[in-house]
C-alpha cells in the first residue's frame, strides 16, 4: 500500500503525470494513508482515474490551506498599512503610464496611416518625368491598399493591373519621356510577366519614348532578362551574374518522409495525368506527369526565345545553341555575345538617360515612380475618364476552399486562398449592381475543393445569364480553376497560363501505425454499419470503402467532363480524350479547344466591353470583391508588413524553403477525405 503522508500533492501528481505545469495549486503535505482512503470512499472514489485523483489532491490543499496559524510579521502594524498603501499607488501609477502610453502610440498609428494612406494629393509629376519601375519579388494580382508598406518604400504591392494601367498612362502622358525599368529578384510568375512584357511593348509602339533597362550587381535571372527584352536598350553591372541557360521545374516528393512517419496515403483519383497524388506515394515522376511537364517546359523555353530574338535580333535557332553548348552566366558574357546593350554601373546608367533626356552632366533627373504614377487619374494623363460604361472585374485568386477567404497574412504575403462565399457575395454584388454592364472573371487559381468549385461555378453561371460574362486566365485557371471558368462563353488566356488538369481525387490518411507504434495509442469502436467511420485515419480502407470512394470520385469526374462539353460545344469523349487530369499552356489550351482566344486582361476587359455594346476606349473599370473597411485595412496591413519585415530579418532562404514544405503537409492533411479538383504541383519554371 502506498504511503501517502510520505508525498505531497505536487509529488504525487509529479508521479502520475511526469509534469506538475498544470496543478492549480500546492497541496498539503502530511495526509494520512487513512485519510485517504476515508475521502475518496466517502465520495465513491475506489476506483477513481489519475486525474481524479489529481482534483481530489487539489481539493484536499485547499481545505488545509485554512488551517494552521500566520506567521508573526517583522514589521508593526502601521507600518504593514504604510507600505501597503504606497505599494497601491505605485500599482496605480504604473498601470495609468501604461494605458496612457499604450493610447499614445494607437493614436500614432491611426495618424500615421491616414497620412501615409491619404490619396486626396495627387502625385505631383514633374515635365519631362522618367517613370522608374522598381520591380522586385512578386507582381500580385491584387494588392490592398497598405499604408506601411507604402511608408517603408515595399514596391512588391503595386499589383498587376496598376503596372499595366501606369504604362497606359505614361504612353498619352505628355509629361513622361520615358521608363527606367530596374530590376532585381523578380519572382512573379511567367503569365504575370508576359502581361507586363506586352504592356511595355504597346507603350513604345504608341508613344515611341524609350525604355531602358537595368539590373544592378544583384544581377539578371531569366525573369529579369524577359521583361528586359521589351527595352530597346538593356544595361547590367559589370560582373554581375546574368543567368542564360535553360528552364528547369523541381518536384519534391514525400513518400519517403510518410514512411517514416507510420502513415500511408491511400490515393483514389480519375484521370491519368492528374499527378497531384505522385509526391505522396512516389518518389520520382511517372510518364505521364514527366510528358505534361516536358510540354509545358518546352512551351515557356519557346516563349522565352523568341521574346530574345525579337528584343536583341537573335536567331532562335543560334539562342538554343548558345544554351546547349556554353551557358551564359555572367554579364561580360551576355555581352558578347550581344544579349545586353552594354555593361553601366547605376551612375552610368544615369548618363545614359541624361544623353536621352538632352541634360546637362550632372543635372538632376526628374522622376516618378510606378507606385505614385499608379494613382495618377487616366483624365490627367490625356486618356478618358470612363462615362461609357462599366465593366466589373471578378477575381478567384488562390486555392479554393468552402466558406470565406481567410485573411491570414502569414509572413506577409496576401492570402493564397478564395472561399466559395466570397465570391459569391462579390459575383452578386456585379450582378445586381445597375451600373455594371459586363463583367471579367479573371481567375488565378490552381483549383481546390470540388464542391466549392462547383458553388462557385453556379454564382458565375447565374451571372453570365444576365450580362455579358467573359473569362480571362492569369497564371493559373487549372481544375477547379477551370471548372467555374465553364460558365462563360468566352475565355482568353495568356500564351504560358497553366490551364486544364480537368480530373478528381481524393487522399485518405492511413495514420495506424503512427499511432500503434510511435504513440503506443490503439483505438476500438462500436458501429452500426460496417462503413460508419468511412475514412477513419486510424486504420486502412477496406476493399468495400475502396468501391464506394472511386464511384464517388468517378461521379465527379464525368460531372466535371459534362460541364466542359456543354461549355465548350463538344461530346463528353472528346473532351475526356484531352482531360484526364492533363494540364496544359494556354497556347496548347487554344490549340485543343479549351480556350478561344490568347490575350492579357485588357484584350478580356475589350471584349467584354464590345459583347455589352460598350466603347472600350471610353469604359470604366470596378473590381470585386470591394476593399475592406479602412480600420480593417489598417489593422492587417501593420500585421502584413511586422511580419514580412520579421520574416526577411529572422530566417533564410533555405528556412523559409523547409517553412513553406511544412504549410503543404498541412495543406494535404486538411484535405483528407476531400474530393479535390486541383492543379497536380506547385510549378515553378526556374
Amino acid at each position: 500500500m502506498v504511503n501517502w503522508g510520505r508525498f505531497s500533492g505536487r509529488s504525487v501528481a509529479a508521479r502520475i503525470f511526469g509534469t506538475t505545469s498544470r496543478l492549480p495549486v500546492e497541496a498539503a503535505p502530511g495526509t494520512a494513508d487513512r485519510k485517504w482512503r476515508v475521502f475518496f470512499s466517502a465520495r465513491g472514489l475506489h476506483g477513481t482515474s489519475p486525474t481524479g485523483i489529481l482534483q481530489m489532491l487539489c481539493h484536499l490543499s485547499r481545505s488545509r490551506s485554512t488551517q494552521g496559524k500566520r506567521p508573526p510579521s517583522r514589521f508593526p502594524f502601521f507600518l504593514r498599512r504604510s507600505m501597503r498603501f504606497l505599494s497601491s499607488v505605485a500599482a496605480s501609477a504604473l498601470g495609468a503610464l501604461i494605458a496612457v502610453g499604450l493610447v499614445g502610440f494607437l493614436l500614432f498609428l491611426v495618424v500615421f496611416a491616414i497620412a501615409a494612406s491619404s490619396g486626396g494629393e495627387e502625385p505631383d509629376v514633374a515635365d519631362g518625368s522618367v517613370l522608374r519601375m522598381e520591380l522586385s519579388g512578386p507582381i500580385p494580382e491584387t494588392a490592398p491598399e497598405n499604408p506601411f508598406a507604402r511608408a517603408f518604400g515595399d514596391e512588391s504591392v503595386t499589383a498587376l493591373r496598376d503596372v499595366t494601367g501606369a504604362l497606359e498612362k505614361a504612353a498619352a502622358d505628355e509629361r513622361v519621356r520615358g521608363v527606367w525599368m530596374e530590376m532585381e529578384g523578380v519572382s512573379a510568375p511567367w503569365a504575370t510577366l508576359q502581361e507586363v512584357r506586352q504592356a511595355l511593348q504597346a507603350f513604345r509602339q504608341e508613344s515611341g519614348k524609350p525604355v531602358i533597362a537595368s539590373a544592378a550587381d544583384f544581377g539578371m535571372g531569366e525573369k529579369e532578362y524577359f521583361l528586359a527584352t521589351a527595352a530597346d536598350s538593356i544595361f547590367a553591372a559589370p560582373q554581375a551574374p546574368f543567368e542564360f541557360n535553360g528552364f528547369v521545374t523541381n518536384v519534391s516528393f514525400y513518400q519517403g518522409t510518410f514512411e517514416k512517419l507510420g502513415v500511408e496515403p491511400q490515393v483514389v483519383r480519375a484521370g491519368t495525368y492528374k499527378s497531384a497524388v505522385e509526391p505522396l506515394i512516389r518518389d520520382d515522376l511517372s510518364r505521364p506527369n514527366r510528358e505534361q511537364l516536358t510540354e509545358i517546359l518546352n512551351t515557356q523555353s519557346t516563349q522565352f526565345l523568341q521574346a530574345v530574338a525579337q528584343g536583341r535580333g537573335i536567331d532562335t535557332t543560334a539562342l538554343q545553341d548558345q544554351i546547349e553548348e556554353g551557358a551564359i552566366l555572367n554579364s561580360e558574357a551576355a555581352q558578347e555575345a550581344g544579349l545586353i546593350s552594354g555593361l553601366r554601373h547605376y551612375d552610368e546608367v544615369k548618363g545614359a538617360w541624361r544623353d536621352r533626356l538632352g541634360l546637362e552632366t550632372g543635372e538632376e533627373i526628374e522622376d516618378v515612380s510606378l507606385s505614385d504614377y499608379a494613382r495618377v487619374p487616366r483624365s490627367e494623363a490625356g486618356l478618358s475618364a470612363g462615362g461609357g460604361g462599366r465593366v466589373a472585374i471578378v477575381y478567384a485568386n488562390g486555392r479554393i476552399v468552402s466558406g470565406e477567404s481567410p485573411d491570414d497574412f502569414g509572413f506577409g504575403n496576401a492570402p493564397d486562398q478564395v472561399g466559395s462565399e466570397t465570391f459569391a457575395e462579390a459575383m452578386r454584388g456585379a450582378r445586381e449592381s445597375e451600373s455594371v454592364d459586363a463583367v471579367v472573371l479573371r481567375i488565378d487559381s490552381p483549383g481546390g475543393s470540388a464542391a466549392a468549385s462547383e458553388a462557385m461555378r453556379r454564382q458565375a453561371e447565374l451571372t453570365a445569364q444576365e450580362k455579358p460574362m467573359v473569362v480571362s486566365m492569369g497564371d493559373y485557371a487549372a481544375s477547379g480553376g477551370y471548372w467555374i471558368a465553364t460558365a462563360a462563353d468566352t475565355l482568353v488566356a495568356n500564351p504560358t497560363t497553366l490551364t486544364g488538369s480537368i480530373g478528381v481525387f481524393g487522399v485518405y490518411f492511413n495514420a495506424s501505425s503512427f499511432f500503434n507504434d510511435e504513440l503506443g495509442i490503439t483505438f476500438d469502436q462500436v458501429a452500426t454499419s460496417p462503413v460508419a467511420d468511412l475514412g477513419n485515419p486510424a486504420r486502412p480502407l477496406s476493399d468495400r470503402e475502396r468501391q464506394l470512394l472511386e464511384g464517388s470520385i468517378d461521379d465527379t469526374y464525368q460531372r466535371f467532363l459534362q460541364k466542359v462539353a456543354a461549355s465548350r460545344g463538344l461530346s463528353v469523349a472528346e473532351v475526356d480524350s484531352i482531360a484526364q487530369g492533363r494540364v496544359w499552356s494556354g497556347m496548347d489550351a487554344r490549340r485543343v479547344g479549351l480556350v478561344d482566344t490568347l490575350g492579357r486582361l485588357d484584350d478580356a476587359i475589350g471584349i467584354a466591353a464590345r459583347q455589352a455594346g460598350l466603347d472600350a476606349a471610353s469604359t470604366s473599370v470596378t473590381t470585386y470583391p470591394r476593399p475592406e473597411p479602412f480600420f480593417e485595412r489598417f489593422v492587417q496591413g501593420a500585421r502584413a508588413q511586422a511580419a514580412r519585415s520579421w520574416t526577411r530579418a529572422t530566417t533564410s532562404a533555405a528556412e523559409r524553403a523547409l517553412v513553406k514544405q511544412r504549410r503543404f503537409l498541412r495543406s494535404l492533411a486538411r484535405r483528407h477525405g476531400k474530393a479535390q479538383a486541383l492543379l497536380p504541383i506547385e510549378l515553378r519554371i526556374e
